[in-house]
């Protein structure tokens, strides 16, 4: 069969493969970018004063003193990611409203004013080294472009309203040269004090990156945040040049509920053609609706011939649980877990389809995660252990040419086909055949993905693009034989990296086991 090649427009004008003998010029992962991907699953530690105050977005306003976790076991933070099969974790060492869980010399918005430890504390420190103790890599999130603590005025105090419109553009019009240099100074300094006292950080979690460029109407927001942007992005390059940053490196898509568009491309171009900007949308992106405040909501599909590469990462606010990014009390907004079938059709629809997704574990005010979610989440790992630990057959190495057959001992039944590609070289594959050889003959192998999703998000992905991951249910069948075809690329050759035969159970409610669920 011939394989397709895909022309240098979205409209995929299709030409023979012949054509082109030689291997196009395609964005390419860096090493830092390969190793996140290989990952696949983290997890995602929202701690900090709102979880003593009933807050998703501080206003700056409450007091440090409100931070007093009553039994703080971080090593269960982190027994907890590993047994969900986390390989990465990210604490919010500073969220927007300005609190720092560490003693930060920049303000006095800090641990070391609360009760905790008589505010000897440093929850940086005790999570970087719990991450080392459990074989998990470590990072940090931090957002140059909301500070609430050093935005705000005293008479905003009950008034700030995350998201109507987004707050934290309403203030530095009214500050002088020397109060937005401050602001910037903070933010950079900050950067400097994680990056550099902590040993190894692998990863920066950088919310709303360049935020500016969906704000043009607010010069003055522009004109600090992207200073601001510029001094910690240098920074974090400075301190730990193999240190990946979500922004310029990685790139959420469009939602917080853990969905990807399918096709996915990991490739893209950005706003003002260089790295250090945002993805510029595409005739395949579409906005999606805005009800939490979220400044990214372009559902991105990236672009087969983008420039620059951005690992997908899918962000779960509600995608593991109920009730929010922190912990709150069942007064304020109920926090408790989802099913593991919920469970899992977000991995399915997360990792499953190319994208890496990084799962909120949020500590309660006792400073231990809650525990139906701690449990929820050692059930998760457990079935997908179950799931992909023992294929049927897999193949071994990296395998080029656009056919690739595997084969087995004896005939067995099997209803999952998980392929790896190549990215070393870029992402090339954008549509495939899978068939096996079943008396005497190959028949074709029809998708039977269904997932939950809504518009823009397919919930029937087909066989299009694989990138680091794709995992197609298809109907049962006995064989002992399977055959990959790839139909169209954007460039040739392509390769599989992995082509792996697998037999699941369903994930419906029905056949799928219930996580206890334990209510405090």
């Amino acid at each position: 069969m011939r394989v397709k090649h895909m022309a240098p427009l979205l409209s995929l004008l299709l030409i023979g493969a012949d054509a082109f003998a030689e291997e196009m010029e395609l964005a390419r992962p860096t090493p830092q970018q390969l190793a996140f991907m290989e990952m696949e699953t983290g997890a995602f530690f929202h701690f900090g004063l709102n979880v003593f105050t009933g807050q998703e977005h501080g206003d700056g306003f409450e007091p440090a003193s409100r931070f007093n976790p009553t039994d703080l076991d971080m090593d269960q933070w982190l027994r907890t990611a590993k047994a969900m099969g986390a390989k990465y974790a990210v604490l919010t060492a500073r969220h927007e409203g300005g609190f720092c869980l560490w003693p930060t010399r920049t303000t006095d918005y800090s641990i070391a004013n609360s009760p905790y430890k008589n505010g000897k504390g440093d929850l940086v420190k005790e999570f970087v080294e719990a991450c080392r103790k459990y074989g998990i890599k470590p990072g940090i999130y931090h957002t140059a472009s909301h500070d609430a603590y050093h935005t705000y005025k005293p008479e905003d105090k009950g008034q700030v309203v995350w998201g109507k419109p987004e707050p934290s553009n309403t203030r530095f019009a009214e500050k002088t040269a020397k109060e937005r240099e401050h602001y910037i100074r903070v933010q950079e300094e900050q950067m400097r004090e994680l990056l550099g006292n902590y040993g190894r950080i692998w990863y920066v979690w950088c919310d709303h990156w360049n935020a500016a460029a969906t704000t043009k109407d607010d010069p003055a927001y522009q004109q600090v945040t992207n200073e601001a942007f510029r001094r910690t992005t240098q920074a974090m390059r400075e301190l730990q040049p193999d240190c990946i940053m979500m922004g310029p490196d990685t790139w959420i898509p469009g939602n917080e509920t853990g969905h990807i568009v399918y096709p996915l491309w990991n490739a893209v171009n950005t706003v003002d053609g260089t790295v250090w900007s945002r993805p510029a949308a595409t005739k395949a992106d579409s906005s999606t609706g805005n009800d939490y405040g979220l400044l990214e909501t372009t559902a991105l599909a990236g672009h087969p011939l983008g420039r620059f590469w951005r690992s997908r990462e899918c962000t779960t606010n509600t995608g593991f649980h109920h009730g929010g990014w922190f912990w709150h009390p069942d007064s304020v907004r109920k926090t408790y877990a989802r099913t593991l079938a919920e469970h899992l059709n977000l991995y399915y629809r997360t990792v499953g389809l190319g994208a890496n997704t990084i799962i909120n574990l949020p500590p309660d005010t006792r400073g231990r995660i809650p525990d139906d979610i701690a449990k929820a989440a050692e059930a998760f790992g457990e079935e997908l252990r179950r799931r992909f630990a023992n294929p049927i057959a897999s193949t071994d190495g990296v395998n080029a040419g656009t056919t690739i057959e595997l084969a087995w001992s004896a005939p067995q039944e099997f209803n999952t086909i998980v392929t790896m590609e190549n990215l070393v070289n870029g992402q090339k594959i954008a549509r495939y055949e899978l068939e096996a050889f079943v008396g005497g003959e190959w028949i074709r192998l029809q998708p039977q993905n269904q997932l939950s999703a809504r518009k823009p998000y397919n919930g029937a992905p087909g066989f299009e693009t694989i990138g680091h991951k794709k995992i197609d249910r298809v109907a049962p069948v006995v064989a002992d034989r399977i055959r990959f075809t790839c139909t169209e690329a954007v460039s040739m050759p392509v390769e599989l990296r992995s082509l792996a035969v697998y037999n699941c159970a369903p994930i419906d409610q029905e056949t799928t086991p219930q996580p206890e669920r334990n209510r405090r």
